[in-house]
């Protein structure tokens, strides 16, 4: 399996990839009912999403995602510039987001070997319900929107600057992604320790 980016962009020398089709609709369908049912705690800190921690062994015995995002990892590590040998799964968290969040800007991490790979989880969403990601330079500018297409997989440096776009208030449902991080050891270490 060698998954190809159907788009790629750049914000200086750190790179976005999104990949479309890799699931069929059926295996979409199947794993939007398993994010769907996740235990969700609200954020307050943090864009006043709902959130759930998904245990990483669980998540590697999925069907669904894991083979996918190791098989981008492995095959475009070098295009990312991921030398540091240490950098592997690190944690994976689903979120609902509903019209009454906030997106906040932010990086997941500063540190430059590593990468975040956002799943889009429902399966059916359509254009006018908002929720694209936007991506931003250092400047604050919008460099590049992500529409949350069923099955779509973004795999992004985690020091880019980026936000969840909030659903229309006339969507049915929260905007559901799964939030995969590959991050170096040293980063692992510092997150367990805080």
């Amino acid at each position: 399996m060698n998954p190809r980016p159907t788009r790629a962009h750049s914000i200086g020398d750190r790179l976005i990839h999104v990949y479309d089709d890799l699931l069929s609709n059926e295996q979409i369908a199947n794993f939007a009912n398993v994010v769907m049912q996740l235990d969700y705690t609200r954020r307050p800190s943090f864009d006043r999403e709902l959130s759930a921690a998904v245990d990483s062994e669980m998540f590697r015995a999925a069907p669904f995602l894991f083979p996918f995002t190791e098989a981008v990892f492995t095959s475009m590590r070098e295009t990312f510039a991921l030398s540091d040998p240490s950098v592997a799964l690190s944690h994976v968290y689903a979120a609902a987001i509903s019209s009454d969040a906030c997106g906040t800007v932010h990086t997941d991490t500063t540190h430059s070997q590593a990468l975040t790979f956002l799943y889009y989880a429902n399966a059916n969403w359509r254009a006018g319900w908002g929720g694209e990601t936007v991506f931003y330079d250092e400047d604050g500018d919008a460099m590049m929107v992500v529409a949350p297409r069923p099955g779509r997989l973004v795999a992004f440096h985690s020091n880019i600057l980026h936000r969840a776009g909030i659903p229309h208030p006339d969507a049915p449902t929260h905007r559901y992604t799964v939030s995969i991080f590959y991050y170096a050891e040293c980063e692992r270490t510092r997150m367990a320790a805080a």
